[in-house]
């Protein structure tokens, strides 16, 4: 048990509510409510020493393992070494230390270039940049329920929920054709999971093409490979290989977004890997350098990168100790065959959760690939109503019990995306503990009581934050 919340934590949490922006600390919007002081491994541990598995690696970043040793210690040189440097100013040796290292285990010999940037979001940003620029097209094809970052213009990209643009709507313009992202899950109950793929590919060209935008007003199309965000939406084959079939066909650029993808998550290196498929952008982050430094980079082909000039990156892109650190994740990761055991782990939990839908009247569906899991909770298995609450109660329960999963506020789908380092006990212990917090939520929702059992800590917190 994690035990409970005492003054220590709640001194934190009333700085957070007069210091912070209130999406930080507000009970609307809040999910985790204990204040990290440190972390190691596969652990986090808050300011009351309490030690919880973290199931989330901060969003797919710390895929090696929280503080990995051997990366951290890249990133220190890179500060002795260069301070800091402008890469787009002074080009400095880290620069190409980490360019060929990324195109030593690239996905596809098509891509032959690397752009550095700073964030996921940004390094998306850069790739529909390239894209539009050299292409001389105003539009991307994108699709709904996709992430790519909360700037105004990635939120227009893909939206994540209809609440995320709200009031920024006058910025987006129609550069974006947005479309439905093929979930299985809730896809037609008339059709197969392919039929769903096929009939958006049939709807592109058959709709989109003839009576929205002229295909030659195209620049690119941008997709995740695996929804994670959106709940683990892993699509059909005939969805992937349709959109590299119109990108052939109508000469459009194939941006693959891999930032959370990316760097063995999925059982790969890189997911469109277990598609086989070639892409001419690839924005990456979150794992490329073990959450020890801030960088993000862009895979990109000829055409896209080598045509002519486009201006993109920030003041801190290609910062070289994010270079340094970004070179040791990927050496990291193949000294001790992370991205192998991922795909192995992965497949073993996912058979031990496999049956949960059959199981338990709160779970509609589970899925993933390698270690990036998703389970979706319901009310009604045949409506597919989402079920919020019962997600909340599995989440907050776990928490109490040493166990933080992965839930993004309002969300009806729990996620496990651990530290792919993670130990196999430790990992099977802590989905028994979401198990136990499963059937304590079903008996709530059987009872008609939307939230977890009474817990001092929670209260202590909401009444906090409310206050």
């Amino acid at each position: 048990m994690a035990g409970e919340v005492n003054s220590e934590t709640l001194k934190y949490l009333e700085m957070a509510r007069r210091f912070l922006p209130k999406s930080i600390w507000s009970p609307e919007t809040i999910v985790a409510s204990f204040i990290v002081e440190r972390a190691e491994g596969s652990y986090l541990i808050d300011v009351e020493g309490r030690r919880f598995i973290d199931l989330t690696s901060q969003w797919s970043t710390n895929n090696v393992g929280n503080v990995n040793a051997e990366v951290l210690e890249a990133a220190i040189q890179g500060l002795k070494q260069y301070g800091f440097i402008i890469y787009g100013l002074n080009l400095h040796k880290a620069v190409f230390e980490l360019v060929t290292e990324l195109l030593r285990i690239r996905p596809s010999s098509k891509l032959t270039r690397v752009a550095l940037e700073l964030s996921g979001t940004g390094a998306v940003d850069a790739a529909v940049k390239f894209a539009v620029k050299v292409k001389k097209r105003p539009h991307i094809i994108s699709f709904l329920g996709q992430y790519h970052g909360y700037y105004t213009g990635t939120l227009g990209y893909g939206p994540e929920s209809a609440e995320s643009r709200k009031y920024y709507e006058n910025l987006y313009g129609n550069a974006a054709i947005l479309l439905p992202y093929p979930d299985c899950y809730r896809r037609p109950e008339y059709m197969s999971c392919e039929e769903w793929g096929k009939f958006i590919i049939d709807y592109i060209e058959e709709w989109v093409l003839k009576y929205q935008v002229a295909p030659d007003r195209v620049s690119a199309i941008l997709f995740e490979p695996i929804a994670c965000e959106a709940g683990v939406w892993i699509p059909p084959d005939s969805f992937i290989h349709g959109l590299t079939k119109l990108a052939d066909k109508y000469g459009w650029f194939l941006i693959a977004d891999e930032v959370m993808t990316g760097f063995g998550r999925t059982g790969k290196w890189f997911a469109i890997q277990h598609w086989n498929i070639d892409v001419d952008l690839m924005p990456l982050g979150k794992g490329i350098s073990g959450g020890i430094f801030p960088i993000a980079a862009v895979y990109g082909s000829e055409e896209a990168m080598a045509s002519e000039p486009v201006e993109y990156g920030t003041t801190f892109g290609g910062h070289p100790a994010g270079c340094l650190a970004a070179v040791a994740n990927i050496r990291v990761l193949e000294k001790y065959n992370i991205v192998e055991r991922s795909a192995r782990l992965g497949e073993k939990a996912l058979k031990r959760i496999i049956d949960w839908p059959e199981k338990y009247e709160i779970v509609g569906d589970v899925r993933g690939k390698g270690l990036v899991i998703g389970i979706e909770f319901v009310k009604d298995k045949k409506l597919k109503t989402r079920n919020p609450e019962s997600a909340k109660t599995v989440y907050l329960e776990a928490i109490k019990r040493g166990v933080l999963p992965l839930m993004d506020v309002g969300d009806w789908i729990l996620r496990i995306q651990p530290p792919l380092t993670i130990e196999e006990e430790v990992l099977m212990y802590a989905i028994d503990v979401i198990e136990d917090c499963i059937k304590i939520a079903e008996k709530n929702f059987k009872n008609k009581v939307p939230q977890a059992s009474s817990n001092t800590s929670h209260l202590n917190h909401n009444s906090l934050l409310s206050s």
